[in-house]
Formats: structure tokens, C-alpha cells, sequence
């Protein structure tokens, strides 16, 4: 059982409890310092990521199947719990009999015989309950525990969206993200779709720049496309941003809180190879990633450093991206631990550093210039409210319409760039284009 993937989700929910890393942290330290083998490796991290997921409705559950206060139980009992309780209620593949007899053994080998009994007499009343009646978890679905998020996030989204919304944005939140590559390559999108198959990459065109993922996506990293730096996994909102810019050959451009680097290897194509990009990050380890980034693609328009957004001096550019530092509620669906991670209070400590940065940055661009500002965000006071805030203070600046090329549908009340409304397949993410008087 040494190899098992949930004896080691076990130890990845653990950590992921005892300590504030990103559960993507946990997991590759885990991978990496141990001999796990690829089937292994890859089981748990669809089953971490999941129970994380929905650990908010797993728990209610099981605390009304038992009975008892999650607070009560032993952790690892806890851990054993939420995979069993996962696999009953959400993966069809495994047999209800399979998950208890593991759940049992497993608990026998890490606690007690007596434990053993317990979790046992839990899981058969779940499957007892799950059995007896089709829509047996239909009385659950009221308490908002069932949506696994924390209350606060869920009183933001309602607050700010209407209730109506905001559960189209849980429900959203709650499945599994969805695979995008870019193309960089010289190809068309046609082309490259057909090339990708030949190496089991199934795909589907998303526009023209993207592709959508629909199987295959384990070969990506190995593919001689990803490895001579002519795709790039990325998803097409977060393109969405860059562009707002409208980049043109020979721009010069500053991509500030830029590592690992996505977004300026994008632009990087775009200003031409006269134009340069100069990124920068306040993370020496996140610059280091950018840097070797830029080997993968043999990209000379980049040029690297580590400098703080809010204080460091830059050179003056044509243009400036500020992906500002932010709570990520916008990328819920791909980093599912966020929701776990958050504090409301930390809303307003990055809302403040984002305005500093933004009002900083806007020092180095030139006459004329604009500045993009983005979030991976869908709260509003990270979003438009910064935007309102500069405008008021920096009286030489003023919002500018978001480009003709960039659809209707991504264009908010504010003429800003939002995703809100293709939340159910694209990342949450907002960009406000702000042009300097000449």
C-alpha cells in the first residue's frame, strides 16, 4: 500500500492542513522527493485537487452522515474520510465496495481496529443513505456549505453579482479546469490541430490563436511543439488581456509582477524582433522560471529582472502591463485550494498594493502611452474600483476603449475587458486599458 494513490493523498491533505503552501507546492514536493510512479502521481493529484474542491460539501456531508464535528475527528482519519466520501459520491468509476474496504484498511494500518469500525459503520451509512433514494442530497443543497466555498466569498459574489450569478459562478468554480494551448508556431491553427493529433493531443479550435484540450493533455510537455517553444499552455482569457494592449512591431513594453512569464513570451511575438519587453518580477525564484522560459522558445526581445513594482525605477515605454498581484478569485476552478487560503481582509490589502503599483508604474510610460491594467480577479474592489481611484489621483490619464478586435461579449458595463459572462468555460479575469495625455 506504500505506493497507493490515496495513502499519498493522505499525506498531501495533511500538509495541505498543517501548512499555508499552495496545494500545487505540496504536491510536486511530494512528487519529487519520492518514488512514486506516474499512475500513482497522477491519481493523487486529480484526487487532491478534487476533494479540495468540494472539501466544504464533503464535510458537511460527513458530518451529517456521522454525526460528529469535523473538528472532532483525527486528521488522518479525516483525510481517509474525504477520499472515501469522494470516491462514492463523485467518481463513478470506483465501486462502492472498493472505497470502503480501502478506507477500512487504510485506517487500520495508520490507526486502530476501533477506528477501523467507525470509518466502516460511516461510509455503509453513506451508501445506505446514497441508495435509498434518488435525489437523497437534494435537502443538502440549500445550506451553503453545499457550494464549498467559504461564507465570505460567497456573500461577496452575491453582494456584487446577485445571488443568480453567483451560483452560475460556484457551479462554474466547481468543475474541472479545462486545457488551452496558444499557438506561437507558423502553422495555422488547422494545421497545428492535425500535427497534435499525430502525437494522441486531441484538440478542438477555440479561435484563432487557441486551442481547446479535449484528451491528450498528459503528451503536451513532451511534444516537440511545447519543447521548441511554438505552443504555449495558457488560457485564452488571460490572453485577453495582452490584447487590450494592441501591441505593434517595434513597441517597446514593461510587463511588471510578469513570472513565470506566459504573457510576455505572448508579447514577445507580438512587438517583432526590433520590439522588446522588458519583465520583471519582486520574485527572484518566479524570474528565474521566465529566464529559462525563454531558452524553450529562443526569445531575445526579454529581458529579465527582478525589481518591485511599487518603488523600483524602469525604463520609459511605449506601453505597460500591470498583472497586478491579486486574490485570484478569478482562477477558482484551476487553483482550487485559493478558496481555502483567503482571508476577506487580504481584498483590501490587495487592492491598496494595486494601486500603488499602478500609480508608480504610470511614472515610466510615455505621452500617449497606455497602461493595461489586469487582474485574475472578479471581485470589484481589486478590479474597477482600482481603476476609478487612479483616475481620480493621476488627472493626466483617462479610460480608453478596449480594441475593436476583442468580441462584445468580454466588454463590461465600464468598457472595461471582463470575462464574467464566459465564466462557464474561460478563467475570471478583468483588464482596464488607460491611455496618457499626449
Amino acid at each position: 500500500m506504500k505506493n497507493d494513490a490515496r495513502e499519498l493523498s493522505i499525506k498531501i491533505l495533511i500538509n495541505f492542513e498543517n501548512t499555508y503552501k499552495q496545494l500545487n507546492e505540496i504536491q510536486n514536493n511530494f512528487f519529487l522527493n519520492n518514488s512514486y510512479n506516474n499512475r500513482v502521481k497522477s491519481r493523487s493529484k486529480v484526487l487532491t485537487n478534487e476533494i479540495i474542491r468540494f472539501k466544504g460539501r464533503i464535510d458537511y456531508i460527513i458530518e451529517k452522515v456521522s454525526g460528529k464535528k469535523i473538528k472532532n475527528f483525527n486528521k488522518d482519519l479525516i483525510s481517509i474520510l474525504r477520499i472515501a466520501f469522494y470516491e462514492v459520491l463523485f467518481d463513478p468509476n470506483i465501486p462502492d465496495y472498493a472505497s470502503v474496504n480501502t478506507a477500512v484498511d487504510l485506517t487500520k494500518a495508520k490507526l486502530n481496529k476501533k477506528a477501523a469500525g467507525l470509518t466502516n459503520a460511516i461510509l455503509r451509512k453513506l451508501i445506505r443513505i446514497k441508495d435509498s433514494k434518488k435525489n437523497w442530497d437534494e435537502k443538502f443543497k440549500n445550506d451553503k456549505k453545499w457550494n464549498s466555498f467559504p461564507i465570505w466569498i460567497q456573500n461577496r459574489f452575491i453582494n456584487q453579482y446577485n445571488e443568480i450569478n453567483a451560483k452560475l459562478f460556484f457551479h462554474s468554480f466547481n468543475k474541472s479546469p479545462e486545457t488551452f494551448v496558444r499557438n506561437d508556431s507558423k502553422l495555422s491553427i488547422i494545421s497545428l490541430k492535425d500535427n497534435l493529433y499525430k502525437d494522441n493531443i486531441k484538440s478542438s479550435i477555440f479561435n484563432k490563436n487557441f486551442l481547446r484540450i479535449k484528451n491528450g493533455s498528459k503528451n503536451i510537455l513532451d511534444n516537440v511543439f511545447f519543447q521548441s517553444g511554438q505552443i504555449s499552455i495558457q488560457d485564452p482569457s488571460s490572453y485577453g488581456i495582452i490584447e487590450c494592449l494592441n501591441i505593434q512591431d517595434n513597441d517597446v513594453i514593461l510587463d511588471v509582477c510578469a513570472a513565470p512569464g506566459t504573457k510576455s513570451l505572448a508579447m514577445s511575438y507580438l512587438v517583432g524582433e526590433k520590439g522588446k519587453v522588458w519583465s520583471s518580477d519582486i520574485n527572484n525564484s518566479r524570474v528565474k522560471m521566465g529566464r529559462k522560459d525563454l531558452k524553450r522558445h529562443n526569445r531575445k526581445n526579454i529581458i529579465w529582472s527582478v525589481k518591485d513594482a511599487s518603488k523600483d525605477t524602469f525604463p520609459i515605454a511605449d506601453k505597460i502591463l500591470v498583472d497586478a498581484p491579486c486574490s485570484g478569485l478569478g482562477v477558482l476552478r484551476r487553483k482550487p485550494d485559493i478558496r481555502w487560503r483567503r482571508k476577506e481582509k487580504e481584498i483590501i490589502f490587495y487592492s491598496k498594493l494595486q494601486l500603488k503599483i499602478l500609480c508608480h508604474m504610470s511614472n515610466f510610460l510615455k505621452p500617449g502611452g497606455i497602461i493595461v491594467y489586469g487582474t485574475c480577479s472578479i471581485d470589484k474592489k481589486e478590479n474597477f474600483n482600482v481603476v476609478q481611484h487612479f483616475l481620480k489621483i493621476n488627472k493626466d490619464f483617462k479610460l480608453d476603449k478596449i480594441p475593436y478586435t476583442i468580441d462584445s461579449e468580454f466588454i463590461d458595463e465600464n468598457s472595461c475587458f471582463s470575462t464574467i459572462n464566459a465564466i462557464e468555460k474561460l478563467d475570471g479575469m478583468f483588464a482596464a486599458r488607460l491611455k496618457k495625455n499626449d
